[in-house]
């Protein structure tokens, strides 16, 4: 029986979430680990996924930690005589770098002219050195039965994801703004996932677009898009953008999108009721907060944020659920606020989504530091 595991990112549970809308099936080993028990096409699904890291082929398992068996393993990944190979552990598995010596005389001795590449800081190895140095990564994967032993097939492309979110013509110009693999996510659990067939394009709204981050990893996975932000300049942003990614990104060309300016709580006088097969967006989230201010961030002054915020979500739900179509997503990201020690969240919107026409799937799935005094959170509704 074929088994791959998915090593994610810095955002694991909404990662696993991604995963789950591809491989319903997919269970959590770790934290930051996931497995489906089938083959995988490695190259396919690191460059649909964006919380995955790294994709592995699991090739045995082991009661106990067998250092020859580890060799062997080694041993069959060298070519003309020659490896490059690093070891990366996850879990109760742990190999100092002295073990990396160890192999790489062991490989000597058998006629392997190896050179070993080791962790600094961690014991698991980035996929940026794993994709610039082009090593062979073993992945030793220690659970409370045993360990896993494999090995990385495929890990994800940053450059890309770096042209996308700094090479565009406009960036997005506040701090802390979805980058595009956090967009990429949730853009495949309002989808979700599947690899989309070719005939068949939903249609993603993202009715408070920005720059049109959103917009754009949809478009990359084949969905039509329609946009809109009350922001007259945002708007002329996200187009000069999405111009952009259909001439970087060949396969998005004959796919529809479209933004205009528009309040969120009125898109009725723009789109057709029952159109939307999806919506994915992070909204106005309130002022910025940064550490200076968070003294004065009183209970009772978030409260007032958040009365505001929850009229203009409240509102947008409403609107949203004539031109959703009936079983249609909406992953949403909206704040909570840390003040004087209590956790502040929009508690009514989820409270009322049942009366607006809507089932909570899942949240909050929280995303950013912990310790910030503003966090974004995701909430997953299904149009009933």
């Amino acid at each position: 029986m074929k088994q791959t595991v998915f090593i994610f990112g810095r955002t694991p549970h909404l990662s696993f979430l991604e995963l789950q809308s591809f491989y319903p099936e997919a269970t959590r080993i770790l934290d930051s680990v996931a497995m489906v028990t089938k083959a995988v096409d490695a190259s396919e699904m690191i460059h649909l996924l964006g919380g995955t890291v790294k994709i592995v082929e699991i090739t045995g398992t082991m009661p106990e930690l067998d250092t020859d068996a580890l060799l062997t393993e080694l041993e069959h990944h060298a070519e003309n005589g020659h490896l490059t190979f690093g070891i990366s552990t996850y879990g109760k598995a742990h190999m100092g770098t002295s073990v990396l010596a160890v192999f790489k005389k062991q490989l000597a001795a058998r006629g392997i002219s190896a050179r070993y590449v080791e962790t600094k800081q961690h014991e698991t190895l980035s996929s940026v050195v794993v994709s610039k140095q082009q090593i062979t990564e073993l992945i030793v994967i220690g659970t409370e039965t045993g360990y896993l032993v494999g090995v990385t097939r495929a890990v994800q492309d940053f450059e890309d994801w770096n042209t996308r979110d700094f090479g565009r013509p406009e960036p997005d110009p506040k701090a802390g703004m979805l980058p595009p693999k956090v967009a990429r996510m949730i853009v495949n659990v309002a989808l979700s996932g599947g690899s989309l067939a070719p005939d068949h394009h939903p249609m993603l709204l993202d009715p408070y677009c920005g720059v049109g981050t959103i917009l754009a990893e949809a478009l990359l996975r084949g969905a039509n898009t329609v946009g809109s932000d009350i922001s007259e300049t945002a708007v002329a942003h996200a187009k000069k953008n999405l111009e952009w990614l259909r001439h970087t990104y060949p396969s998005a060309t004959p796919l529809y999108a479209n933004v205009f300016v528009s309040d969120a709580t009125h898109l009725g006088t723009h789109l057709t009721p029952g159109s939307i097969d999806a919506i994915a967006t992070e909204p106005f989230m309130g002022e910025p907060v940064d550490s200076k201010d968070a003294a004065g961030l009183t209970p009772e002054r978030v409260k007032n944020i958040l009365k505001g915020l929850e009229k203009l979500y409240i509102g947008s739900l409403r609107e949203w659920a004539h031109l959703l179509k009936p079983g249609a997503r909406i992953v949403m990201a909206m704040p909570s606020y840390m003040a004087n020690g209590r956790v502040l969240r929009v508690k009514k919107v989820v409270d009322r989504c049942e009366s607006l026409g809507y089932t909570l799937l899942t949240g909050p799935i929280e995303y950013g530091r912990p310790q910030a005094v503003v966090r974004r959170e995701f909430y997953i509704f299904q149009k009933n």
